[in-house]
């Protein structure tokens, strides 16, 4: 274990992340929404690429911030290089990050345009609820039953 990871308090054990299409739907851009819409989540640009990082500690993350197995450590923990760890390095410098629905929303907004927005949501929307025999208004006001009935 190298000395910067001695003194690390394990940040790379604490999220993982990958790569995930970009969106150019309004679509596309829900299914990204829906991401965020999660504890933990959040998503960036970084040379032009989308990345999805959820915050969910290691099992193998002890106390210490030490792995709890070392020598059976994954290959994806060896590959790292402590030159490009965490600690050493707090600015991402991300293209764009967001970590509310409401920061991807408005990117939606202005990467679509506003009018190819709304009528890519009304469509997308009214296409789902004629899908599920759904009354936009009716779901608005549909009282849930009381416990027990």
């Amino acid at each position: 274990m190298s000395k910067m990871c001695q003194k690390c308090g394990g940040k790379c054990c604490r999220y993982f992340c990958f790569q995930i299409d970009e969106p150019d739907s309004f679509e596309e851009f829900e299914d990204v929404r829906w991401y965020l819409l999660h504890e933990g989540v959040s998503v960036h640009i970084d040379e032009g690429d989308w990345f999805i990082s959820i915050a969910n500690r290691c099992k193998l993350l002890g106390d210490d911030n030490r792995c709890g197995d070392y020598a059976g450590r994954p290959l994806i923990c060896r590959r790292y290089d402590p030159k490009e760890c965490d600690f050493t390095d707090n600015e991402y410098g991300y293209e764009q990050e967001f970590l509310t629905p409401e920061q991807l929303d408005a990117y939606a907004r202005q990467t679509l345009g506003e009018e190819v927005y709304l009528r890519q949501q009304q469509r997308q929307r009214a296409k789902l609820d004629k899908a599920h025999h759904c009354d936009p208004v009716v779901a608005a006001t549909a009282k849930k039953p009381a416990k027990g009935k």
